[in-house]
């Protein structure tokens, strides 16, 4: 793991006349840290010739890069179509939060991208299967992927979402 850790910087706050936007916050971030990868998936994104980050916190919210639902030895998509798929990626989060000491109750925010949107119900039904209230924000629209029939990227917090 890279950290770099910015100078403490307070916001600096400025007015303006436009009725659209009374207060503009300029915010510098007082921590990042970059997550080349986990424990888990070092050997598979190594595999893969993955060349990304797997995550990057800023301050208390931390940012993953997209994946599909693949079977980590072999690289491909596991079978069963979009449901199979999303609950593997999702799957594959949760281990990846577990390694950064979180769950899957500190995702804020999922997107996925569907090669094809009839698969929505799927898509749905999976969603509600592993998250509980109150579920994440997601946004899931049309996408043609490289590999797979659903890609997934999430949000998190370090702070749970779901309080127990």
């Amino acid at each position: 793991m890279h950290q770099l850790v910015v100078s403490d910087v307070s916001p600096v706050i400025a007015t303006s006349d436009d009725s659209f936007a009374s207060t503009v916050v300029a915010y510098s971030p007082k921590m990042i840290k970059v997550h080349p990868s986990t424990p888990r998936l070092a050997t598979a994104l190594a595999r893969l010739n993955i060349k990304a980050s797997t995550a990057i916190q800023v301050d208390n919210v931390i940012y993953f890069s997209g994946l599909t639902g693949v079977d980590l030895e072999t690289g491909e998509p596991v079978p069963g179509g979009t449901a199979a798929q999303a609950r593997q990626g999702l799957q594959i989060f949760s281990d990846i939060l577990e390694d950064l000491g979180l769950s899957l109750d500190h995702v804020i925010k999922v997107n996925a991208h569907l090669v094809q949107l009839e698969d929505f119900g799927d898509w749905n039904d999976v969603f509600l299967d592993v998250f509980e209230p109150p579920y994440p924000c997601r946004t899931t629209v049309g996408a043609p992927l490289i590999v797979g029939l659903i890609e997934l990227e999430i949000t998190a917090s370090v702070e749970p979402r779901v309080q127990r």
